[in-house]
């Protein structure tokens, strides 16, 4: 059975691609004259069409978070804000905004008092000075000890390569000199819901990729003259959730560029458009993510691996078979397979995260099929030609030899012999004789 599977030659041929893209991964070739190309496409994923095309258009209003847009307010409207959200019995007000400094000791004072009301209130503040010798960050910054030291804090850093990157991925913890340090959006998960906290942590995951539902539409927002308003009973609107507040927008026609982020929801997922998210949707997003448990799953490494060399192998033999027996139209033929291959595999990556949230890396699947027809050529063309061992080899195992069948061997019992004794018999004779 599995001498069938086996084509000496296709193995070989798959080897040598899995070496050159392990070369090519290695020393990797920066071409000067390719890098508008590069800047396009590299911050380009597959799954970037399930999110804005092909994810469900319909607003399901989350139950959990609301958004609070607090503009540009100094720190007494801030203080008066949180005062009104607290009174009105929400679980957690988790602040996106910098206190970074202290500017007039009476206010600060103040919205010190109101912010350890009570002990469900998470303050923003950011991490920096990482060094790569013991993965450490050196100094948190953006929120002032005279606020920090008396609340909880989480960092709001985002990873992105530079302000034009996409917004993939989280660290739900980090190292500091202080100690560990959770992220903004953990910390208030852990407050609203400790074991749904407690599952993201024991994930063990050092980055998270975000699973993104909606642009804000999901979720319940006010402005702070909503807030403000005496006559508007809170109670009903906020009790017993997560409030965030953060920035988003001067008003509602005026879409300004701070704290705005690229995200996959982005309409034009190849190229660059405006950047489409705020900052405290992008926090709304992770912890509805964190709260739901609707984690991205990926395969692991060495399965990802094992699928990619059988998806070569087996190309390369259909390739192989190919070139062997119709050398003339081979280029046209091998490259529409190629073409129709990608066009599919791009197709089952799409309907995989649609569907069941898996993400697959077909990067190596699709470079191992480029790769494909100019290996078989040149293998069969110039190394096996050259080396003897190979011309020696079949391009199919032989089948195993045939066993002789057994026989088996029956034991002769002896006959025993009643037949009546006569005197013509030998015995009667013997008998005579005596």
């Amino acid at each position: 059975m599995w001498r069938k599977l086996i084509y000496p030659h296709s193995l070989i041929v798959t080897c040598i691609v899995f070496i050159l893209i392990w070369v090519l991964d290695v020393v990797r070739i920066n071409l000067h004259f390719l890098n508008p190309f590069n800047e396009t496409i590299r911050d380009y994923e597959v799954t970037d069409i399930v999110y804005s095309k092909l994810r469900d258009k319909k607003i399901k209003l989350d139950d959990h978070i609301v958004l609070v847009n607090i503009g540009k307010p100094d720190r007494d409207t801030i203080r008066m804000v949180i005062d009104r959200i607290i009174d009105a019995g929400a679980k957690v007000v988790a602040v996106d905004v910098l206190l970074d400094g202290r500017k007039n000791f009476h206010s600060d004072s103040l919205l010190r008092a109101t912010l350890t009301r009570r002990e469900n209130v998470v303050l923003a503040m950011e991490i920096d000075g990482y060094s790569n010798d013991d993965e450490v960050f050196k100094m948190q910054a953006g929120c002032d000890t005279f606020f920090c030291n008396y609340v909880y804090s989480g960092f709001i850093n985002f990873i992105s390569r530079d302000s034009n990157s996409t917004i993939r991925y989280f660290t739900p913890r980090e190292m500091t000199l202080d100690g560990e340090c959770l992220s903004f959006t953990t910390q208030t998960a852990k407050l609203y819901d400790p074991k749904a906290a407690e599952r993201l942590l024991k994930r063990s995951n050092k980055v998270e990729e975000i699973f993104y539902t909606n642009n804000g539409d999901q979720f319940i927002q006010y402005e702070t003259k909503d807030i403000l308003d005496a006559s508007i009973d809170l109670n009903q609107l906020l009790h017993d959730k997560i409030v965030m507040i953060g920035f988003l927008g001067t008003y509602a026609w005026d879409k300004p560029m701070l704290d705005r982020h690229y995200t996959p929801l982005n309409q034009r997922y190849t190229g660059r458009n405006t950047p489409d998210m705020y900052g405290v949707v992008i926090h709304a997003n992770i912890l509805q993510m964190i709260l739901n448990g609707t984690y991205i799953r990926e395969l692991p490494v060495l399965a990802n691996i094992l699928l990619t060399f059988i998806f070569c192998y087996f190309n390369i033999h259909l390739f192989y078979e190919i070139f062997r027996r119709v050398p003339v139209p081979y280029h046209f033929v091998t490259r529409f397979l190629q073409l129709g291959e990608i066009i599919i595999l791009f197709f089952i990556v799409a309907l995989l995260f649609h569907l069941y949230r898996i993400k697959m890396d077909v990067a190596y699947w699709i470079t191992a099929l480029v790769f494909a027809f100019d290996a078989i050529k040149f293998y069969d063309n110039v190394i096996r030609k050259r080396i003897p061992l190979l011309i020696k080899i079949p391009y199919t195992l032989p089948p195993a030899p045939n066993k002789p069948p057994t026989v088996k061997k029956e034991i002769e019992k002896p006959v025993e012999n009643n037949a009546p004794i006569t005197e013509e018999s030998p015995q009667n004779d013997t008998k005579k004789i005596k």
